[in-house]
């Protein structure tokens, strides 16, 4: 068989699965999981406890930069080490296990709950979260980054489950233990991975300390490992609440403070970024912004604007690869229609921060010191001033000062401007106080293109003493070779001098561009930035949603501007709606403006049930209420702001969604805290996930902005539940510490708008679901392939669409939580109604998912490999079948620059059926199709925990289309 889907006509839903899952209904499954056997074995067949020499003699271990450490509740254990000089590779345990010959062996290693990469809480960086890959007779077990099989065991920033041990189990191939009943196995350490590396020296970090301790590793066949009794685990949790930490929030009101106040006098304009941009129209209208009201503050944005544009002028990128990417210049708008009200006349003036007119030359803009000015670092006597009592013209001068006979004040523009060939004047206005000495003096200096200097001194003095305004210029012919010029305005006194009106004139024949109207060039660049990203409109569910953003914002911005040019409001609408599942996802539009449908025509990037559709459940990514937040507020707030009801109603319903994906435990510290569950997300490799109870903390999101925007009773209690867990306070780091002008733009709508709004409102009695005291329930997502069941004091989470790329691969995540112990495991399913066309599995060994970007083909198949000898894949040689896909979804291998890059749908299955331990899932993902279960003597009788009915050994449930069943027999 081929091993790509290629084959349209094998592809094609019509009849794929109707023959195939009637009678047996599991026709391409795997081996049928152990627990399947009646009377399945749960003791596991072989334990290795590392650090007791009579278990590690008898395994045959070897280790290498390895110490024995007495750890969690005094249980011995092994760390393993850096090399020196340090590596990405660190040392490793070798040893033998007992295996079974027939069916699948799994291996769960036992870890401390409470070691965490502490390295974070001085540089927030995760520098040490450092990794356990699993070997098997010399092959590596999966992938090193965001495989289905994955590392046996990957550090995070905090504690897992603080003063417990918990397991991780993987499954090791069939095929490596058929015919056997030992193995020898390997745990090696190494480094941190970042997963946007661009090579391999970005991608793989070198591993400085020692790994966490490794305590036991079992091997047996039920996919449920159970620790044999007697093993201590720790004790269940008693959580407090979490108490203090208010300092933080005057903290972040500080620092928004000291950014308004530096962006209203000191940043430069032209400089400013999309979010600093934003961060200064919201605080012009807001009362406690420094800039509240200040024209200033307006023509800075306006400058902010401008410099955008300019910089788009000399460079497309700066549109297509803007500060948010998939965005465009979707602020510039939002930034309009904040402030349109406000702008008086200031859109027909030309653009400002042409690289060919000097910046600020009349120094109305800065604060003790004017914007594009700077002093040499090799001058430091005498003193410069922005002078706001002296000037010319405007508002302000700038006043240099020297003390003592020959004392200098120096100052020169930056950043350099532009010249052509031909004869300019440069001059500018100078008025004196006292000088003696030579007095004050301009003196235009030129460079080349690559900065160097193109001849010397141009000085041209004014006169000395005490007197008022008066000009002082000079006409210079450009320099052979020099393209740019710093203008440098000097005093050597002693005395005052003040500067005002620079300027540049060009000879009358000269082609220096003539910036526009900023109208003009406003509707060229929201236009052009809308029209771009129509066409190319992005399939990732938070990447569709920033770029629909955009499309709206840039499309808000032309409706003031230019309404003839804009979209109706029902077209610009009809992107958000695309982006979170109203309306069918059509994809890029071509340049007719027609949809190509890249996955058909009904394709939802939100499922049914809401959450973010992707390859399978979505964990930190898919916590979009940021997003959300911002997507409302681009329709609603602002000049011409409208009612979207619609769009409320389905982001509360996907905030509400995120519900279920909670895990309510403790923080180091023994405080009661809500985490998002990422075990089972497939783009998630950090574990335990962020604290979440409505909404997160991220570069964009604060944890009240869903409850302050969207007023849900539940999201409103879910919140509230946050802060008397104390948990609110140290969410606020972030906002307090981190200097990016995205951050600031977020700590100050969280102190401007949403924690005064979220503390007006009433108390609510909503909770987060997963909570012990909540009632049952179970949320099946069919679209996702995942569920989330709360069954008494257990929590069980399972995504069976899991990583499965390139076709149906057969593997399931689960994650079990009680109030005593977590096992996550990577466990074998069975699947139907599968097509004939397979994916066979490469010799790789890293998942990077980059190299499913075009633009990403300097990547090698596989990523890039880690240092040190050539690994190989366990995995290689196993044959994935394709799932069906709609007929009118275009052949998924055009475009792609090699076999293997990741698929959207193929690996999606219509039916699945998992067991892991006393739980039995069976889910039909299909649109049309009815599946009657075969009778399965050995599991039951068991509750159907939906109804709570009770279904006999014997029985064959039938499962209508986009249904789901959740047995239990404990």
């Amino acid at each position: 068989m081929p091993n790509a889907p290629k084959r349209r006509d094998v592809l094609k839903y019509a009849g794929a699965t109707g023959a195939v899952v009637a009678g047996v209904g599991l026709p391409l499954g795997t081996a049928v999981p152990a627990s399947a056997a009646a009377g399945a074995d749960r003791a596991p067949l072989d334990i290795v406890v590392f650090g007791d020499a009579e278990s590690e003699s008898a395994h045959r271990l070897t280790a290498t930069l390895s110490d024995t450490v007495s750890g969690g509740l005094g249980q011995s254990a092994r760390v393993l080490n850096p090399t020196e000089p340090a590596s990405y590779w660190g040392g490793t345990l070798k040893f033998e296990v007992a295996v079974r010959p027939t069916g699948t062996t799994y291996v769960t290693v036992r870890l401390w709950g409470d070691d965490h990469d502490d390295s974070s809480e001085e540089a927030a960086s995760g520098t040490n979260m450092w990794r356990l890959q699993l070997f098997c007779e010399g092959k590596q077990v999966g992938h090193q980054d965001q495989g289905a099989v994955d590392s046996l065991d990957i550090l995070d920033t905090a504690p897992r489950t603080p003063g417990r041990f918990f397991f991780h189990t993987l499954p090791l191939p069939e095929k490596m233990t058929a015919g056997k009943d030992k193995v020898t196995l390997e745990i090696r350490a190494m480094g941190r991975i970042w997963s946007y590396g661009q090579n391999a020296d970005q991608l793989y970090y070198k591993m400085t300390t020692p790994s966490r301790g490794i305590y036991r590793l079992y091997t047996h066949t039920d996919p449920c490992f159970v620790p044999p009794k007697g093993e201590v685990q720790g004790p269940a949790p008693q959580p407090k609440a979490r108490t203090g930490g208010e300092e933080i929030l005057d903290a972040v009101k500080a620092r928004v403070q000291k950014d308004q106040q530096n962006l209203l006098t000191t940043a430069t304009p032209a400089a400013m970024d999309g979010w600093a941009m934003q961060s200064l129209a919201e605080g012009y209208l807001w009362s406690g912004s420094p800039a509240h009201g200040k024209a200033e503050a307006i023509d800075r944005v306006l400058e902010a604007i401008d410099g955008r544009y300019m910089a788009w002028q000399a460079d497309n990128t700066v549109m297509t690869g803007s500060d948010q990417q998939w965005q465009g210049f979707g602020r510039v708008g939002l930034v309009l229609a904040l402030l349109w009200e406000h702008l008086g006349d200031r859109l027909g003036t030309q653009v400002t921060g042409s690289p060919y007119a000097i910046a600020n030359p009349g120094f109305e803009s800065g604060a003790g010191t004017p914007t594009g000015w700077e002093k040499p670092g090799w001058a430091p006597s005498g003193t410069w001033a922005r002078d706001t009592a002296v000037s010319r013209s405007g508002s302000a001068s700038l006043r240099l000062e020297a003390t003592g006979s020959g004392g200098y004040s120096y100052v020169y523009s930056a950043p350099r401007t532009r010249v052509g060939q031909g004869t300019y004047t440069y001059g500018a206005w100078i008025r004196t106080d006292g000088v003696t000495g030579l007095g004050a003096h301009i003196d235009p200096l030129f460079f080349d293109a690559s900065g160097n200097l193109v001849g010397s001194d141009h000085k041209v003095y004014a006169t000395t003493g005490t007197h008022d305004w008066e000009y002082v210029s000079i006409d210079l012919a450009t320099p052979s070779g020099a393209t740019q010029m710093e203008m440098h305005l000097r005093l050597t006194g002693p005395g005052t001098a003040w500067f005002d009106d620079v300027t540049l004139v060009a000879p009358a024949d000269t082609t220096t561009p003539v910036p526009p109207v900023r109208k003009a060039a406003y509707i060229d660049m929201l236009k052009s930035s809308r029209d771009y990203w129509r066409q190319h409109f992005p399939h990732y569910s938070n990447q569709s949603q920033i770029c629909a953003i955009g499309l709206y914002q840039t499309n808000r911005g032309l409706r003031l501007l230019a309404p003839e040019l804009a979209l109706s409001e029902d077209k610009a609408r009809d992107y958000l709606y695309q982006s979170i599942g109203i309306k069918p996802y059509l994809g890029p539009e071509d340049a007719d403006g027609n949809p190509t449908k890249p996955l058909g025509a009904d394709y939802y990037q939100v499922t049914r049930k809401g959450l973010t559709r992707e390859l399978g459940y979505v964990g930190n990514y898919g916590e979009v209420m940021d997003w959300l937040v911002m997507m409302y507020e681009s329709v609603t707030r602002g000049y011409g702001g409208q009612e979207a009801p619609e769009l409320r109603e389905q982001m509360v319903k996907m905030t509400k969604a995120r519900g279920p994906f909670r895990i309510v435990d403790v923080d180091g510290d023994g405080c009661r805290i809500s985490r998002i569950e990422t075990v089972i997300g497939w783009r998630n490799e950090v574990y335990p996930g962020e604290t979440a109870y409505a909404s997160r903390t991220a570069w964009d999101g604060n944890p009240v902005m869903t409850a302050a925007v969207f007023k849900d009773p539940d999201i409103v209690g879910w919140t509230q539940e946050m802060v008397a867990d104390g948990q609110l306070y140290p969410q606020l780091t972030l906002q307090a510490g981190h200097t990016w002008t995205r951050v600031g733009l977020n700590a100050l709508r969280f102190v401007s708008r949403d924690l005064p709004e979220f503390q007006a409102l009433a108390a609510r009695p909503g909770r987060v679901p997963t909570g012990w005291d909540r009632p049952d329930f179970v949320f099946a997502d069919e679209d996702n392939g995942c569920i989330a069941v709360k069954n008494g004091k257990e929590l069980l989470f399972a995504s069976l669409y899991w990583r499965a790329r390139q076709g149906v691969n057969n593997y399931a995540r689960v994650h079990h939580v009680t109030p005593t112990d977590q096992r996550s495991a990577t466990i074998r399913e069975r699947s139907g109604g599968l097509t004939g066309e397979t994916f066979t599995a490469r010799d790789w060994i890293l998942w990077d998912y980059a190299i499913n970007d075009p633009g990403a083909a300097h990547l090698p198949p596989g990523g890039f490999p880690p240092p040190g000898d050539t690994l190989h894949q366990a995995l290689e040689g196993d044959v994935y079948h394709l799932a069906p896909i709609p007929a009118d979804v275009p052949d998924p291998t055009l475009g792609v620059h090699f076999e293997g890059v990741e698929t959207m749908l193929v690996g999606r299955a219509p039916f699945y059926l998992c067991e892991y331990g006393d739980y039995l899932i069976a889910m039909n993902t299909s649109t049309d199709k009815t599946v009657t279960l075969p009778a399965r003597r050995d599991f039951g009788p068991a509750r159907d925990l939906t109804t709570g009915k009770t279904v006999g050994a014997g029985d064959r449930p039938k499962l209508g289309p986009r249904s789901t069943l959740v047995l239990y027999r404990g």
